[in-house]
């Protein structure tokens, strides 16, 4: 099962989410957390294949919580998880080695699936 950690400030994205993959059945062990510090916490208490990172969080604001996180994780992939469609965010986010920039919304779980077909 695949390991997620979740960084999301709104408690209702997360849950929408969570919702999302279920109704796709998609059995992800996902941990919610809502600021980059609990992240950091987390991180290193388990072993996740992969961090979903809001771009808006209380400790942290767009490319910088995500140059942040990809320290963080050193080698695993980071997932923008966007409420804006923003391409010229998203070319930099990729630029800066993020594995992909998805908007929030029901179609986040299909992009999120062509992105981990063994999940």
């Amino acid at each position: 099962m695949m390991q997620v950690l979740l960084i999301e400030d709104h408690f209702a994205d997360a849950l929408l989410l969570q919702e999302w993959l279920e109704a796709a059945n998609v059995v992800w062990e996902i941990t919610h957390v809502q600021t980059f510090a609990e992240a950091v916490a987390c991180w290193h208490a388990l072993a996740y294949d992969v961090l979903l990172l809001d771009l808006d969080i209380p400790d942290g604001f767009g490319l910088e919580v995500l140059r942040r996180s990809l320290a963080l994780v050193e080698e695993r992939p980071v997932v923008v998880l966007s409420g804006l469609e923003n391409p010229s965010v998203a070319l930099e986010a990729l630029a800066l080695g993020a594995l992909a920039y998805v908007v929030k919304g029901p179609a986040a779980v299909q992009t999120l699936l062509t992105l981990f077909p063994s999940a």
